[in-house]
């Protein structure tokens, strides 16, 4: 009888555990020997397994850059939905005939859905994986696996080449588009140079040396038209001189001088200081449209333009004096003298060269309006150079970025291309079977070390309950502290069990 006031040690426990052996070892031998029946019962399943390489390109990257640089984890993933599909594996279980058992009694697609859940992936390192298949034939398994194996290694490399197939074409249409684009802008670009040809920026320095030439030679044929008019003056003279009688010719210079301006006027000869203010007048206008009235230049012009129109009024009075006065056009003219054919020779002459330079006169004041209207076209376009400058950058803004656009999208295309030639070429990234799906020899599953163990165990903790049971209903003293316990009376004395043996001896 178990005392529950007793502290219980390992000999007790021993002791316990011989007087009970049997309840302990029946139990236990029962249960193995039911494991062993389960596992032989239970259906085997094996296992076949193939391992694949993720080689690496052969080409180096430095000289061809691949397409595709995503993991091959995630195109793992990728492949693995299309291989897992319902059609791919329900074609591979009307090839192999797998799941005979299942074909009346069962849907399809439970049973593609019980193949998925037998196929494993696993990723073992960055460049290698692994596919597992599971099954009751070991044949079928070893066969099923290697297919799935080359389903992956097709799946990978159809998926790489139609990839870079849909770069290529992708960048391509890109490019296609980004080409007429810029050929657009192009047609603008040059449309707007040949319409502000002369205006350009870059012929910024062009049109100012022109102008420059402009004025320079302004400036020259101002002083040959102020030269080609004194020469008319002079031959003036040189002609009334020749054709007055004697008496007039000791006249005073100051009323010769009047009747050659008046003379000059009646051909239409510009008096010198009347060209002179028409010019400083022209200057006082350049002048205004660039500065204010206070600019220093503006004011010189001012003052030069008054000075010399007061000049020229005064030499006016002087010379209507000089003609209204004594000698002049009311005087009494003197009686004439008949010139010679000398002098007749000399008037024809001064009059010869009267017109060839009343000739030049008149081709040089042209060439000046002339080169005054090329020298406002010049000045006009330079005014206008930060305008045309301001336009030409908004064009050539879009402009730039379409060609750098155009270029990178070039580059891309050879890259895609040259990608493209390498996967067809097989040259790239690829799976390759480092070692293929062998014939199972023993099944995984059942596992009959860890049935037999389950039942061990099992046996052994109905033993120990039966032991514990057992001890609970048994009222029999086995030693003589249990007596005293019970009775709480002390002991005298103990008497030896003697088994039958031992009392036929007695």
């Amino acid at each position: 009888m178990i005392n529950a006031e007793k502290v219980f040690d390992i000999e007790n426990y021993l002791k316990i555990g011989l007087r009970r052996k049997w309840y302990i070892i029946i139990p236990f031998v029962l249960c193995v020997i039911i494991s062993i029946g389960v596992y032989k019962y239970l259906p085997k399943e094996y296992r076949a397994k193939t391992v694949i390489l993720v080689r690496a390109p052969q080409v180096p990257e430095g000289y061809v850059r691949p397409t595709l640089t995503e993991p091959v984890t995630e195109r793992l993933n990728v492949i693995s939905q299309e291989i897992l599909s319902r059609t791919r594996l329900e074609r591979i279980i009307k090839e192999f005939n797998l799941y005979p058992e299942m074909a009346n009694r069962s849907h399809m697609e439970e049973i593609v859905d019980m193949m998925r859940a037998k196929i494993g992936l696993s990723v073992e390192q960055e460049s290698a994986f692994s596919i597992s298949f599971e099954g009751r034939d070991p044949q079928t398994v070893m066969t099923v696996t290697n297919k799935l194996a080359s389903m992956y290694i097709e799946e990978n490399l159809k998926s790489r080449e139609s990839r870079v197939e849909g770069t290529s074409q992708f960048i391509a249409r890109e490019l296609k588009a980004v080409e007429s684009t810029l050929k657009r802008k192009e047609e603008l670009v040059r449309r707007y140079k040949e319409k502000n040809l002369g205006q350009l920026p870059q012929q910024l320095e062009a049109n100012l040396r022109i102008h420059d030439r402009l004025q320079e030679q302004l400036r020259t044929a101002s002083d040959d038209l102020r030269a080609a008019e004194d020469r008319l003056v002079f031959l003036q003279s040189q002609i009334e001189q020749a054709t007055d009688p004697v008496s007039e010719r000791g006249r005073s210079s100051a009323t010769l001088s009047a009747r050659r301006s008046a003379a000059q006027r009646e051909a239409g000869i510009e008096d010198p200081l009347v060209a002179q203010l028409r010019d400083l007048k022209q200057e006082l206008e350049n002048a205004e449209s660039k500065y204010t009235g206070y600019h220093p230049d503006v004011a010189d012009l001012k003052k030069k333009i008054a000075a010399l129109t007061l000049r020229i009024k005064k030499q006016d009075e002087e010379r209507e004096r000089l003609l209204r006065g004594p000698g002049g056009v009311g005087s009494s003219v003197a009686p004439s003298i008949e010139p010679d054919a000398a002098t007749e020779g000399l008037i024809a002459q001064y009059k010869e060269q009267y017109r060839e330079n009343q000739s030049d006169v008149r081709r040089l004041k042209g060439d000046i309006v002339s080169l005054k209207e090329q020298i406002a076209i010049y000045q006009k376009r330079i005014e206008d150079t930060p305008k045309k400058e301001q336009e030409m950058v908004n064009l050539n803004r879009d402009y730039d970025l379409l060609r750098g656009q155009f270029q990178s999208l070039t580059d891309k295309k050879y890259q895609a291309q040259m990608a493209e030639n390498l996967e067809r070429k097989q040259q790239g990234e690829q799976f390759m079977v480092l070692d293929p799906a062998r014939l199972p020899e023993k099944p995984f599953k059942p596992n009959r070390n860890g049935l037999l163990a389950i039942g061990a165990l099992l046996g052994f903790g109905i033993g120990l309950g039966l032991t514990w049971f057992r001890e609970s209903m048994d009222r029999s003293f086995y030693e003589a502290s249990e007596v005293e316990t019970y009775l709480k009376l002390p002991v005298v004395a103990t008497i030896l069990n003697l088994n039958e043996e031992e009392k036929k001896a007695a």
